[in-house]
This record gives structure tokens, C-alpha cells and sequence, in this order.
């Protein structure tokens, strides 16, 4: 073949590299990298035979390049179609594991090497290898595999005979034939579709591989038959063709995939919308958890869905389901009684975050809950991924639990996020349903107090006409035992009297200026306040204010807020405790702040991670609002002081807080003359 014969099949060759370049750089993949080194080779291989001359001798660096890049293309052809391509470790052994052994055996023959040890360990490390390569990967033998296993034997041993003989042409022609047979008989058994970009490259790689030993016969059986050169390279063509239509095949499939998702996406997204703005207009969280759940199941990958939130008394009830039997509904129900947001946080903290809010728990976490109709009802369902409530302030109010994807490989991080979001939104709406039913509870309250206020008032004067009177009527009785008894009455009205100024005392509203307050005397008032339940409860009060300690620089009615609260919260925690109860009130200065502890003997913070919240409360509907400690906390904030709050050992609860000192002139005067 002359020169000007070879410049087109070189020129086309060229284009198909830069093609296939193109290519990958849109859709990257090992196999599409394969394929480009691979046509890269064979265009070398081309230019090999463009350089060598019509007549006269080749040189042999030219034919080792020539004879070397084909081989190195037919492996690399091979490695692309294999069940390893995916598999960088396994990919690279193979590649020199078929590879050096094949290269250096073309390369010696055309170096024209006379031994026969080369072409034997180079026939024994490439066959060999190969066969040992398959049994270590493990792979499944089928039909069309032992086919492929009996024809390279006998290839392997037809070229061993020979070159045990001396003769190194059928080695090469076994390794290449095989090198560019094989992969139309691979790319069947691992990549098939029916396709036209299939059937081209599986067709061509066979006509490819079949092309060698045709032209070995021809040669032998019809010497003088001309056959033109464009024949033999027909099938690379069919090959390079075909890979680009698979490569665009497989590019619209993606776009088509990428499109149907995207349907997907939008479809959960107005899915999800309609229930978010169902949420956000008022309707009610326990009534749309249901309705959650299912949409869940209906627009994503996963056939259970299951929405988890806090009741009144403080546990997880299954709110809305979707995907589980009533059966299975019930067996989850009985697993899950007793449950907190404790638990939720704690399989948090052992999971797999899988996006933003997401987290994969493991197979022996995962609650063993099964789908509709299947015999075994307990059984497990494998990974769960479970997705807490969590508000803005980042309180957790619940959790949504989704399991048994239909395609456990099709898990996207977008249809998380829109789910996550979902959850965003329904712990938002948990949370403003909360704070509408603690706000209309505080608006009783304070109508109730108001109420209260008056009251007092209006009892004021009837307790001021008792006494009056009862102590007119002792003057006028002169029996002793009757006077003892008259006077303990008029103590007893003195004490009622007593107790209402202090509570008006306490209602009353005031300036919010700082004042100086001294403690001792408010802690009095306070605990006033509170005698009766202290003497019926058997509450022991115990108080250790030190003397020397100066006055607060406070509202004095804020302090008695803050104390009362305090006093209240520990008298409640208190409430049905065995055992002895004890609240202790200590006060002692600490450098220019004095520092308040309010300690009792109950069971302590539940969670003290979220006893600080608005309207966070551990007591039953109606027994509290949540609003104390936030309170607290708030006001002794305003006036640059700090709250503590920590559980004490063995069982208890203490509270701390520092509150600024107010200096007495008569103090300032001493330090201005001790400065002097």
C-alpha cells in the first residue's frame, strides 16, 4: 500500500481520537477513557505504517511501535468492556497483567529476537495471568464465557506449540486476534442492550479478531488474491462508530433520566407545597402528619414513611404513617412507647449525616418494622434514615423516619433536601401551634391575676373589720379562755391580712429602675407567700443569707419574680416525691456580684439543654406554662447578672444566679477615704 493510500485512513483515524476527546470531556468515564487511549493507540499505530517505507527495510523501532500500539489498544478495548472497568485497582491489574506480557512480545518479535525463552514466559505470564485474574476476581461462568475459556486454551496452546518450535507469528496472531475478538464477546455479556451502538461495536471488535487469522489463511491458501486495505480497516471503523453512538446513546439516556427526575422533583415540590401553605395558614400539625407521611411515600423513593412527635407528657407518639400494616403499625407503636426526644438525639449522634438534617442509622438501630403483605411481620427492614424536627432556635420537637426505598441505589441528596424542608416547615408549624396555645394559657393567667389583684382588694376591708371588731370584743369579754380563743382568731385574720399585702405588694406594678434592695427582707416576703403550702407539704426551708452581704442593684419587684418562680418550680418539682423535701436559699457576695443559689431536693432537669425555653415545661396540661425560668433568665440578663441551672448528685436541682451589687454611700465614702 502506498503512501497516498495510507493519508486517508490516517486522516480518519485522527478525527475519530479527536471526536472521542470531545466526547469524554462531556461524559467522563473509565471506559470512555479506555476507549480514547485506546484510538489513540491505533493512531499511532497508523502513523507507524504512514513513516515506514514501500521498499527496503523497516526499521525495527518502527515495527515495535507499529505492532506494540495495536497491542496495547487491543488490551485497552478489552479492559473496557470487562466487569472491572469501574474498579480502579482491579482496572490497572488487569491492564498489566494483558499488557506487558502481550507488548513485550510483539516488541520482540519485531526486534526480530531469535530465543524462544521470551515468547514462552511472555505466552505463559499472559495467558496464565489472565486465567488467574479471572479466578481471583470470582466471576460467574456462563456459556458464552467457557466458550471464550476453550477458544483462548486452545489459541494459548496453539501458540506455545509454536513457539516451542521456534516460530513467534502465531503468538502474535493469537494475542492480537484475541485482543480485538474478545471484546465484541465481552461487551455482549457485560454491557448489552439492544441497540444499534451495540450490535456495531460487538460486530466489529468479532470482524476485528476474525480479520487476523482470515488474512493468515488467505495467505496460505490464495497468495496471489489482491484484497484492498480499506476491507481489512472496515471494522475499526464499525468499532469508532459505533463507540460514538453509544457514547451519544448513553448521553440522551442521562439528559432523559435527568429530565424524568426533574419531573420527579417538581412534582414533590408542588406536593409539598400545598402542605407546607396548609401548615402555615393554621391548620392543625396533628392533622396533617397523616397527610405528610403519605405524600412522602407517593412522590419520593420510599414506601414507608412515618411522622414521630412530643406529646403532653413529654414522650413520642406516631402522629401520621403511610406504607406500614395495621399490624406492623401497631408492633412499631409498642416498640417505640417510652420514647423521648432524648432517644431521637441519641441516635442522632450514632448515625451517618447524609445531608443537612438527614442521618442513616444502621441496620441493628433501625426500627424492625415490615411492608403490607409480607408473612413476616417483624422483620427487619434494613437502614432507616431518620430526620429530626427541629425549630429555629434549634429545639428537636420529633422526628419523620423514612425506610424501604424502592431502589436502595437511587437515595438522592435533592429529594432529601425537599423533604428536610417539609420537616423544616411542619416543625415551624409544631412550634407556632405551641406558642398560640402558652400565649392564650398566659393570657388567662394574667386575667386571672388581675382578677385576683381585685380580689385582695375587696377583701381587705372585711379583714380590717374583723380585727377591728374582735379586738373591741376581747377588750369587753372578761373570760380568759374565751379571750385566748378571740385573740388566736384576730392572729389568724392578722395573717390573712399578711398574706394579701404581700401578694398585692407583689402584683403591684412598679418603676423598672435600679434600685438598692436589700435580699434578706424580699426572701421574707416571698416565703410569706408560699407558708401555707410549706406547713401543709412538710417542706423544710432552709435559708443561709450572709450578713455582711450588701444590697442588690434590682427591681425589687423583679427580684420577688424571680424568687417566686424559683420557689414555685422547685415546690412543683417536689410535688409527690418521696422522701424528705428541702429547698435551700443561699446568698453570699462574690466580688462585685452577689450570688443567689435556689437548690431542692427533687428529681432534677429533665433536659437541661432546653429548661431555659419559652414555654418548655415537664408539668402536666394546665400545671405551668414554661414561662418561669425564661423569665428569670431574661430579666436577670437585663440587669447584667447570670443564670445557672445544673443537676445535683444524687438527685436535686440547683439554680444560680449573680446579680450585681449596689455600693452604700456610706461603703463608697470608706473606699474614697481608704483610697486617699
Amino acid at each position: 500500500m502506498g503512501v497516498l493510500e495510507k493519508v486517508p485512513t490516517f486522516l480518519i483515524v485522527g478525527v475519530l481520537v479527536i471526536i472521542l476527546v470531545c466526547l469524554k470531556r462531556q461524559a467522563r468515564s473509565p471506559r470512555l477513557t479506555l476507549w480514547t487511549v485506546g484510538w489513540a493507540l491505533v493512531f499511532t499505530h497508523f502513523l507507524a505504517q504512514l513513516l515506514e517505507p514501500d521498499h527496503g527495510r523497516v526499521s525495527s523501532l518502527l515495527l515495535a511501535i507499529d505492532s506494540a500500539s495495536l497491542q496495547a489498544a487491543a488490551v485497552s478495548f478489552l479492559v473496557s468492556v470487562s466487569s472491572v472497568v469501574e474498579d480502579y485497582g482491579r482496572r490497572t491489574l488487569l491492564l498489566l497483567v494483558l499488557g506487558v506480557p502481550s507488548v513485550v512480545y510483539v516488541a520482540c518479535r519485531s526486534y526480530d529476537v531469535h530465543a524462544r525463552w521470551p515468547y514462552v514466559l511472555c505466552l505463559l505470564a499472559c495467558f496464565g495471568g489472565a486465567a488467574w485474574f479471572f479466578f481471583r476476581v470470582g466471576g460467574k461462568l456462563s456459556l458464552k464465557l467457557a466458550a471464550a475459556i476453550y477458544v483462548c486454551s486452545l489459541a494459548g496452546a496453539w501458540a506455545m506449540r509454536a513457539a516451542l518450535r521456534g516460530s513467534s507469528a502465531e503468538g502474535m496472531l493469537a494475542v492480537l486476534g484475541l485482543g480485538f475478538g474478545l471484546p465484541g464477546l465481552f461487551i455482549c455479556r457485560n454491557r448489552w442492550r439492544p441497540s444499534p451502538a451495540m450490535l456495531t461495536i460487538a460486530g466489529g471488535f468479532l470482524c476485528w479478531g476474525a480479520a487476523f487469522p482470515a488474512r493468515l489463511m488467505i495467505h496460505h491458501l490464495a497468495p496471489h488474491l489482491m484484497i484492498p486495505g480499506e476491507l481489512w480497516n472496515a471494522p475499526k471503523f464499525f468499532v469508532a462508530f459505533g463507540m460514538i453512538l453509544a457514547v451519544v446513546e448513553d448521553k440522551s439516556k442521562s439528559i432523559a433520566g435527568m429530565q424524568h427526575k426533574a419531573e420527579v422533583l417538581n412534582r414533590q415540590l408542588e406536593r409539598f407545597s400545598v402542605i407546607t401553605s396548609r401548615l402555615l395558614s393554621g391548620a392543625r400539625p396533628d392533622t396533617m402528619c397523616p397527610a405528610i407521611a403519605s405524600a412522602i411515600v407517593e412522590v419520593s423513593n420510599f414506601t414507608v414513611a412515618v411522622v414521630q412527635l412530643e406529646d403532653a407528657e413529654r414522650r413520642l407518639r406516631v402522629a401520621g404513617s403511610s406504607g406500614l400494616s395495621p399490624e406492623s403499625l401497631r408492633n412499631l407503636q409498642a416498640q417505640t412507647q417510652g420514647w423521648t426526644l432524648d432517644h431521637i438525639k441519641s441516635l442522632c449522634s450514632r448515625a451517618q449525616l447524609i445531608g443537612k438534617n438527614s442521618y442513616l442509622l444502621p441496620a441493628q438501630e433501625a426500627i424492625p418494622f415490615a411492608l403490607p403483605g409480607t408473612p413476616n411481620v417483624h422483620g427487619g427492614t434494613g437502614e432507616e434514615i431518620l430526620i429530626p424536627l427541629c425549630s429555629p432556635g434549634g429545639a428537636q420537637l420529633g422526628c419523620i423516619r423514612l425506610a424501604a426505598p424502592r431502589d436502595a441505589h437511587a437515595i438522592h441528596v435533592l429529594e432529601l433536601s425537599h423533604i428536610e424542608m417539609l420537616a423544616a416547615d411542619l416543625a415551624v408549624a409544631v412550634e407556632l401551634k405551641a406558642l398560640h396555645s402558652q400565649l392564650v394559657w398566659s393570657e388567662k393567667l394574667a386575667a386571672l391575676g388581675q382578677l385576683l389583684a381585685g380580689v385582695a382588694h375587696e377583701l381587705n376591708n372585711p379583714l380590717t373589720v374583723i380585727m377591728g371588731y374582735g379586738e373591741l370584743i376581747g377588750d369587753a369579754i372578761a373570760a380568759s379562755h374565751t379571750r385566748d380563743q378571740l385573740t388566736k382568731l384576730v392572729g389568724e385574720a392578722r395573717r390573712m391580712k399578711r398574706i394579701i399585702d404581700n401578694l398585692l405588694r407583689f402584683s403591684r406594678q412598679s418603676t423598672r429602675d435600679t434600685q438598692a434592695v436589700p435580699l434578706s427582707p424580699v426572701v421574707q416576703e416571698v416565703l410569706a407567700l408560699r407558708e401555707y403550702y410549706t406547713r401543709t407539704r412538710n417542706v423544710q426551708v432552709e435559708l443561709d443569707i450572709a450578713k455582711d452581704l450588701p444590697s442588690l442593684a434590682v427591681n425589687e419587684d423583679e427580684i420577688k419574680q424571680i424568687l417566686l418562680n424559683l420557689f414555685n418550680n422547685s415546690s412543683d418539682a417536689m410535688e409527690g416525691t418521696a422522701g424528705s423535701k428541702q429547698i435551700s436559699i443561699r446568698a453570699y457576695p462574690s466580688g462585685p456580684r452577689a450570688v443567689i443559689e435556689v437548690e431542692d431536693t427533687g428529681p432534677g432537669f429533665g433536659n437541661l439543654n432546653r429548661a431555659l425555653d419559652p414555654f418548655y415545661t415537664t408539668k402536666p396540661v394546665g400545671k405551668g406554662t414554661g414561662l418561669g425560668l425564661s423569665v428569670c433568665y431574661g430579666i436577670v440578663k437585663e440587669r447584667g447578672g447570670d443564670l445557672r441551672i445544673e443537676n445535683v448528685q444524687p438527685h436535686g436541682a440547683r439554680v444560680t444566679i449573680e446579680l450585681p451589687l449596689a455600693e452604700a454611700p456610706a461603703q463608697s465614702l470608706r473606699a474614697a477615704v481608704a483610697h486617699a
